[in-house]
């Protein structure tokens, strides 16, 4: 073999290495949210806790605002029911008629007494709801 031949083996083999390397690197970023849940990598699952709010009273757009957090939080890409608010203070003049119903992409369904001073806002993972209960 010549030294020529040699050296033209070698930069084939550097430059096929390198197609290799990129390509994988791509599939890495292309699929990691995928990887990340085969390898059960969940930091979502790790920031979530129930958070408890206490309050002299909480209006209805309030209210509504924490259920577009709970959506944010949780919505079409979290497998499991979790609560996310536990409101402590007078809800009276929130009308649970008025903000049950559809939304972009998730159901609200009150079925709250809003006389006690408690409302659980949780997500149900099965048809995308946000329950809220005393």
């Amino acid at each position: 073999m010549k030294n020529g031949d040699l050296a033209l083996d070698t930069v084939v083999g550097w430059i096929i290495l390198l197609v290799v390397a990129g390509v994988v690197i791509g599939l890495i970023f292309g699929f990691s949210d995928q990887i990340a849940e085969m390898l059960n990598i969940n930091n979502e699952e790790k920031s979530h806790d129930t958070e408890y709010m206490t309050s002299a009273s909480f209006s209805e757009s309030q209210v509504k605002t924490y259920i577009e957090i709970c959506w944010s939080k949780t919505g079409e890409r979290f497998a499991k029911d979790f609560t996310c608010y536990t409101l402590d203070g007078d809800i009276s003049t929130v009308n649970p008629a008025t903000i049950a119903g559809t939304y972009d992409g998730y159901v609200v369904e009150s079925s709250f007494d809003n006389t006690k001073g408690i409302l659980i806002i949780r997500f149900e993972d099965i048809g995308n709801k946000i329950i809220l209960t005393n």
